[in-house]
């Protein structure tokens, strides 16, 4: 049986907008959901990354200061998480699942993917690598005090305007993508292929990436998925083998709430992340 992760997964004021759900609209088929998947997963979390920003821009605003721990914490959540989890997507997409798409596709004399689609990810990936720059040098700014002050703001305003551009970018790939792939999946790719490509891509994730990744995409699927029965949770969970399952029980779960979800939360709220204590 699916297990609740209602309280789990419940946020502390940091949702997107109930406006935003780009999978609110019609029935969520087959060939959408590989992209609902990890798309969904992005979506929220670069709200919650946004979020985090402001977070420490009114830490900053309020005090002056910015702990040294609450900077810490961001870059290492940001590095683990965030950064890990978009930068694996984006090259899965462009090694694995694309090339896949495009040869089931010319197989069948139905041409390609728009080249549009596939030559986004090399500015997203830059701007990511941006951001990584940008708070390793919030963490030196923190370590200085007050004298560090001005330095702190300026680039908590440099990297509040920077994310929010990236955002607008990234939702615009990931909706140019779902609008012009998934056609093209129904016309030259069978259910039956798509759900064995899919099994594949979350193997790839390895053990430690399934750690991280899983339980941050049965959130992602839970806060946009708005059938009654939450349809695309209970397929994604039921979907995957059973030792995942048990990891997740055990202590994914867990984790994800306290090192990934819980961090980014309280960064959002103007707090200092306490240290989580998920393991395995």
């Amino acid at each position: 049986p699916l297990l609740d992760f209602r309280c789990l997964f419940c946020s502390k004021g940091v949702m997107a907008a109930a406006g935003s759900n780009p999978y609110a609209k019609g029935e969520v088929d087959w060939a959408i959901y590989g992209f609902m998947v990890p798309h969904s997963a992005i979506r929220l979390y670069t709200e919650k990354l946004a979020a985090a920003v402001d977070g420490l821009a009114k830490m900053q605003e309020q005090g002056q200061a910015v702990p040294v721990a609450a900077s810490e914490a961001f870059l290492e959540w940001y590095v683990e998480y965030y950064y890990f989890f978009v930068h694996h997507h984006h090259g899965v997409e462009e090694n694995n699942f694309f090339p896949w798409i495009d040869a089931k596709l010319k197989e069948k004399g139905l041409g390609g993917i728009p080249v549009k689609v596939s030559t986004q990810h090399e500015g997203l990936m830059s701007a990511l690598d941006g951001f990584k720059d940008q708070l390793g040098q919030l963490v030196e700014a923190s370590k200085m005090g007050v004298a560090g002050s001005g330095k702190r703001s300026e680039i908590l305003v440099g990297l509040s305007r920077d994310v929010r551009k990236y955002a607008t970018n990234l939702y615009e790939h990931l909706d140019e993508e779902e609008v012009n792939v998934v056609p093209l999946i129904r016309q030259g790719i069978t259910e039956k292929e798509m759900a064995a490509k899919e099994q594949e891509i979350v193997q790839g994730l390895g053990l430690e990436g399934a750690k991280k990744g899983l339980p941050w995409i049965m959130e992602s699927l839970d806060f946009y998925d708005e059938t009654p029965t939450k349809v695309s949770v209970s397929k994604f969970y039921g979907n995957l083998p059973p030792p995942l399952r048990l990891f997740m029980w055990a202590s994914w779960n867990s984790a994800h709430a306290t090192q990934n979800k819980g961090v980014v939360e309280a960064l959002a709220l103007g707090e200092t992340p306490m240290k989580g204590a998920g393991c395995c």
